[in-house]
């Protein structure tokens, strides 16, 4: 099985907006073949953030390469 696509993740939200649960989301998406954990951390998502495709804040590796000392070492 694949990624699930940004459109599907949108219908997922806005069926668990609707108070439908992750079983109940699969059933009336059979052919897609999510896999129920898959669901069920889009739900998850969707209850603490809001959102099924925004990210928490500060989530994800902090940029360090990128910094004034490092910029400044390798210009000079």
């Amino acid at each position: 099985m694949g990624k699930v696509s940004l459109a599907d993740k949108m219908r997922i939200q806005t069926l668990r907006e609707q108070r439908l649960g992750a079983k109940a989301i699969m059933a009336a998406y059979l052919d897609k073949g999510w896999a129920l954990s898959t669901v069920k951390n889009i739900c998850q998502r969707v209850y603490q953030t809001g959102s099924a495709t925004e990210r928490k804040a500060g989530c994800g590796r902090p940029k360090s390469v990128r910094s004034e000392a490092n910029i400044a070492t390798v210009i000079f």
